[in-house]
């Protein structure tokens, strides 16, 4: 049951404020009848602590009051500090008041200071304004009409200096803007009289340059005296430069070659130089006449301020012109016209001495030129020779004429009863196949490449660039081509055998084998030991180009004797005949520069040259230059020590170079050949459709081909060079189809028949092999063709394969028992090995014991042997 409230617990919560806590009060029952005993214990409570809180006031009341006395004391204090405050603040201000009064008494007391300075100031600025102005009159007189300027520049200079100390005010600015517009008219009076004093007239067709009579009285006013007066106004180059502008123009313009109006003729007449202007061009003596003429001019009508300033603004280009556009191009290149030379130099000379004596400009120009003037004119010819190079192919029309090439030979023969050449050396053409002199040659033209080219004077310091350009670019050259088809170029000609003992080829024997090669001296019945001279003789051709170029290198070459016979005083013999002899260096170069831009089919570059021309042409005019410079050399006795015979390096260069030109076109034309083969496709399927069509037309193209190229080369190649390049050509079709064939693992007997119909059909290109042997002396024409029998197929000496081809044919069409025979009986086993042909045996022939016998035959004949 709830308990009864407790008062007490109940009041402290009530006084302390907070929410009761004691469980017995809160569990306590709150009734009415309890309420009005709790409200009385709480008006009791309120009224003890009332009486405690009135206890409390009165015990602090006498604290109270002696507060409020100490209040009061304080703000009296206050209020008699405010009034003394008031009081300094009054004192101050009256004290600053006497502070800013005597402050103002003394800033008046400055500017009554600066007044009175200022006052001097002006005066004195007013004397000197005073004296400017009467000194600006004075120099406004003598600028007046009839007056002096150069007094007047004078007066100004003086002006300048007594007005440099004016103040910057108004006056100042006045004085200032007077002077100017003074020193500006003055100055234009006096370049007004300057240019009278010197006048320079242009027209259309005709100038002039007039000078005062009083130019050369140093007493009168002349140039001088007014290039003085200008530098008293400031810098007289500003008014110099015109004047010699314009005579600069008038002097250099109609003298340049490029220049559309050109002196034509020159008159001196008094103090007057007057010039005819038109379009054509004046004589190198006449421009000579004029430029001393001019130097006289300026030496001797001009006073001496204004000399230097125009030789120094004329002179320099005037002598650089002279040798650039008329002392350099008017040298003249024929040894008849030397004593022009001679004239040019003298003039040169006596203007450099009079430059000399007077110590002007352009005195460095003519001592450079007259110094270098033998290097001058060696520059000149060389430039004349590689001109006429290049005219020579500019003005080429590609037409052709033959040449012939004869070689004499003296062969020893021993011959025996039947009439056989026991060495074999009668052989016509058997030198012209001589692996082993081919291979001489060639390392012959490799050591004599290696060689400077001091044969032509090539030591000449001047040309030693020249020698390494030609040197790479047959280095460079040299790259280009495989051995290969230098080795086919090598064997198309025999030219560079002499004195090489004559040795027959291998193809040569296998053609005597086989009766197809002919020999030039009959059968005789005693073996005796004979000489005989055979000539070998053949017609090429070549364009007009190598005549020009012989031509161009012969003129340099008798220019170079003929200087060495006769010196001449203005070159020096041995460094000229040196420089001479390197031209033809220079012109081979050249032409082997823009040979590959002529030929080769197009023409291009040729400047018209037909376009039928190839690298086969190029081939031939190569050749011809180098064996008319190996006749040159030696037909030219070596006087005064030249070295003509020492060309070999020119000779091989040449010759290197028309077989990089036959091995290029011949290269194009094997790669065009063997594409064409290609279509074939290894001849395999040959007797299926559409397979049999593809090698067909295969066939027939490059058949159709070669024999193209026959027709083309036939009128420009010489027979054997013919021979020998399409035999290339042929060989490698032959080989390629001989390759192709023996790896057939299986040909069938339709097959054969298809093969041996396409071998024929190339094989009939045999008929572009047939040659007349050489010609020989009149004693032994009957003896070079003792049977009068016409042309002899040359195939097997041209077409290295040849022979091994006309077998393979005979195995395709033959039995087991012929080709054993040819095997043991016949030469068979002298163009095949006994693995190819058993090979080509077990392709062609099935199974079975003959062919196990004939194959045993093969193996076992070889093997007895």
């Amino acid at each position: 049951m709830p308990g009864v409230i407790d008062d007490g617990a109940l009041c402290e919560a009530i006084v302390n404020g907070t929410f009761p806590q004691s469980e017995p009060l809160l569990t306590s029952e709150l009734s009415p009848e309890i309420l009005p005993s709790l409200l009385d214990q709480i008006a009791k409570t309120q009224r003890e602590i009332s009486e405690e809180i009135k206890a409390a006031n009165q015990d602090d009341n006498g604290d109270v009051e002696t507060w409020i006395t100490q209040a009061k004391k304080v703000q009296e204090d206050i209020v008699r500090c405010k009034e003394e405050s008031k009081r300094i603040v009054e004192d101050h201000q009256h004290v600053q008041a006497l502070r800013e009064e005597a402050t103002d008494f003394q800033r008046k007391v400055e500017l009554l200071e600066t007044e009175i300075e200022f006052t001097g100031d002006v005066m004195k600025e007013l004397d000197l304004a005073s004296k400017a102005t009467r000194a600006l009159r004075d120099v406004e007189e003598c600028l007046q009409d009839g007056g002096d300027p150069c007094e007047a520049a004078a007066k100004i200079q003086e002006l300048d200096k007594k007005t440099a100390h004016i103040l910057r005010s108004r006056i100042s600015t006045i004085i200032r803007d007077l002077k100017d517009e003074f020193r500006l008219k003055a100055r234009v009076q006096l370049e007004t009289k300057l240019n009278a004093q010197i006048s320079v007239h242009r027209e259309q067709h005709q100038a002039s340059i007039e000078v005062s009579p009083t130019e050369g009285d140093s007493s009168a006013t002349n140039s001088d005296v007014l290039i003085r007066a200008l530098n008293l106004l400031g810098d007289s180059t500003d008014s110099l430069e015109p004047l010699t502008d314009k005579l600069k123009a008038l002097v250099l313009q109609p003298l340049r070659q490029a220049s559309r109006l050109k002196m034509v003729a020159f008159k001196l007449g008094g103090n007057t130089l007057s010039l005819e202007l038109g379009r054509t061009s004046p004589s190198l003596e006449l421009v000579l006449d004029f430029v001393r003429t001019f130097i006289d001019f300026m030496r001797t009508r001009f006073a001496s301020t204004i000399q230097s300033a125009a030789a120094k603004a004329i002179l320099g280009d005037l002598m650089t012109l002279l040798v650039n556009d008329w002392l350099n191009p008017g040298l003249p290149t024929d040894l008849t016209m030397l004593h022009e030379l001679d004239e040019l130099q003298n003039k040169a000379t006596n203007i450099y001495k009079e430059l000399q004596s007077m110590q002007w400009e352009g005195q460095k120009q003519l001592q450079d030129w007259v110094d270098d003037l033998p290097r001058a004119w060696l520059n000149k010819r060389k430039a004349a020779t590689l001109d006429a190079v290049r005219k020579a192919f500019a003005n080429s029309k590609g037409t052709l004429r033959q040449v012939e090439r004869v070689e004499r030979r003296v062969l020893s023969a021993t011959t025996g009863e039947n009439g056989d050449n026991a060495d074999n050396a009668n052989d016509w053409d058997a030198g012209w196949d001589d692996d082993k002199d081919k291979a001489e040659s060639n390392e012959t033209r490799q050591a004599e490449e290696e060689e400077d080219a001091s044969g032509w004077g090539f030591d000449d310091d001047d040309d030693a660039g020249n020698q390494a350009e030609v040197k790479g670019e047959d280095n460079k050259n040299g790259t280009a081509s495989d051995q290969d088809a230098e080795d086919d170029a090598g064997d198309a000609w025999g030219w560079d055998d002499d004195g090489a003992a004559d040795t027959k080829s291998e193809s040569a024997a296998k053609s005597d084998k086989g009766n197809n090669s002919k020999r030039v001296n009959g059968a005789q019945e005693n073996k005796q030991s004979q000489e005989q001279e055979v000539t070998l003789t053949e017609l090429y051709s070549i364009t007009d180009i190598p005549d020009h170029l012989v031509e161009i290198i012969g003129r340099d070459i008798s220019d170079a004797q003929a200087i060495q016979d006769n010196p001449h005083d203005a070159l020096n013999s041995s460094s000229a005949t040196r420089g001479l002899l390197a031209l033809p260096t220079l012109a081979l170069a050249m032409f082997r520069a823009t040979a590959p831009t002529y030929y080769g089919g197009g023409g291009g570059g040729g400047g018209g040259a037909s376009a039928s021309l190839t690298d086969i042409h190029r081939y031939n005019d190569s050749l011809y230059i180098a064996e008319r410079l190996r006749e040159m050399s030696m037909s030219v006795p070596p006087a005064g020590g030249m070295p003509l015979p020492k060309v070999a390096s020119d000779v091989s260069s040449m010759e290197k170079f028309a077989r990089l030109a036959y091995s290029k076109e011949m290269e194009t034309q094997r790669l065009i050949v063997w594409d064409l083969l290609e279509g074939a496709q290894g001849f395999t399927s040959c007797t299926q459709f559409p397979y049999s069509q593809e090698i067909e037309n295969a066939v027939s193209a490059v058949v159709d081909r070669i024999r193209a190229l026959h027709m083309t080369w036939r009128p420009v190649l010489s027979t054997s060079a013919l021979m020998q390049s399409v035999g290339s050509l042929v060989a490698m079709v032959i080989n390629k189809m001989v390759d192709s064939i023996e790896e057939m693992e299986d040909i069938s007997e339709p097959e054969s028949r298809r093969l041996t119909a396409f071998c024929q059909q190339v094989a009939s290109l045999g008929d572009l092999f047939f040659s007349a042997p050489p010609t020989s002396p009149p004693n032994a024409a009957e003896a070079s063709d003792p049977d009068g029998q016409g042309p002899v197929p040359m195939t097997a000496v041209y077409v290295s394969s040849w022979l091994k081809f006309q077998y393979l044919i005979n195995i395709l069409e033959s039995s087991l028992v012929d080709i054993k025979y040819l095997w043991t009986e016949g030469e068979l086993s002298l163009e095949f090995s006994a693995d190819e042909v058993v090979d080509l045996v077990r392709a062609l022939f099935a199974e079975s014991a003959h062919r196990r016998s004939a194959i045993a035959a093969i193996k076992g004949s070889r093997g007895s042997r």
